[in-house]
């Protein structure tokens, strides 16, 4: 089903109040953070199969948090006409609040905290042992939006071994920084990149140059402060995908989809992430749609995400090896009375 049918179908759909699903509040225990990490939890209607339901791990953009999917991205009536509707199998969706970490371990740098350790290891502990999900790598799948959009693929690119898909909705996807840029600031970044886009190589050529981390003050430390060039490269997706080229991996299947009136153009860089990763053999697919860097957006192209993901569930296979912890047994909170549905930034 296209994300514009769904929609539309959506907007007459029964209330939540009248569906069997449910939205979890929950904390969970993170030992890599040394605090408790606020979750939502869909759980879908009916009895999880004996090898449980698969789980999507859906990330926030920068600002948001776990509710953001919840409140502002339609994400249980979607999932509720979904499944009803047979487009999609019952799953488990796990809303984490991650703050503006871009996903990544910051501690060392003190920035927002070790939130790829938190997400990768101690969440997915924690949901296995709390609800009756499955184990297996083929069952288990990321996705996000904007930094959750980067965070998404970022951790699906460094745990291949954990997921089966992943997907990325108008990420924030950049390029490297080349040897000689260095040393320069963000800002400085943000002139280059738009002195080349668009640039004419001749009367009839127009060259589309990078897209570089030009947004410094979104990065809120996670790569350092001031901002480290260098560890933002060892982080980055365009690191990760030739690392695994040159080893041979193959990365889970990648779906990037984004508006073709992006206010940060983030076109360019999906564009040029699809690109590697095909030139790689990697399995990537790409959408441009008609729309901007808002939920108006990604409350509808998330339906298109969700068909993606179901289709690369897997029969099962040997359970991924995460390492454990002792998992506390967190609280139950409440379900929200309602969904609230929203197009803002």
């Amino acid at each position: 089903m296209s994300g514009a049918v769904l929609a539309v179908a959506v907007s007459g759909f029964v209330s939540t109040a009248d569906a069997a699903s449910r939205i979890e509040a929950r904390e969970s225990v993170s030992p890599a953070l040394g605090r408790p990490l606020d979750v939502n939890v869909y759980v879908p209607d009916g009895m999880a199969p004996s090898s449980g339901w698969p789980v999507l791990y859906l990330l926030h953009g920068h600002g948001g948090n776990q509710n953001s999917w919840t409140t502002l991205g339609n994400i249980q009536q979607t999932l509720d006409y979904m499944i009803s509707e047979k487009e999609i199998s019952p799953l488990i969706v796990v809303m984490p609040a991650a703050q503006n970490s871009w996903y990544v371990d910051s501690a060392a740098v003190k920035g927002p905290g070790d939130y790829e350790t938190a997400l990768t290891k101690d969440l997915v502990n924690w949901v296995q042992a709390n609800y009756p999900a499955r184990t297996d790598k083929s069952g288990r799948a990321i996705a996000g939006l904007s930094m959750g959009g980067f965070g998404a693929l970022r951790l699906a690119y460094s745990h291949p071994e954990l997921y089966s898909s992943t997907v990325s909705m108008s990420g924030a996807i950049w390029n490297n920084v080349s040897e000689a840029e260095m040393k320069k600031t963000p800002d400085d970044y943000r002139l280059i990149q738009n002195a080349e886009f668009y640039k004419r190589l001749d009367k009839y050529t127009l060259g589309t140059g990078r897209i570089l981390p030009s947004v410094g003050d979104h990065y809120d430390g996670s790569f350092g402060t001031p901002f480290n060039a260098a560890l933002f490269n060892r982080e980055n997706l365009f690191t990760l995908a030739e690392d695994a080229k040159e080893a041979g991996v193959q990365l889970p299947p990648s779906y990037i989809t984004v508006g073709d009136d992006d206010g940060w153009h983030l076109w360019r860089g999906a564009i040029s992430l699809h690109q590697t990763l095909l030139e790689s053999g990697q399995s990537s697919q790409l959408r441009v749609t008609d729309g901007d860097h808002l939920w108006s957006l990604w409350k509808v192209v998330v339906a298109d995400a969700l068909e993606f993901v179901n289709g690369n569930w897997g029969a099962g296979d040997a359970p991924a090896v995460v390492a454990a912890d002792e998992v506390v047994p967190a609280k139950t909170g409440q379900v929200p009375a309602k969904v609230e549905i929203t197009a803002t930034r």
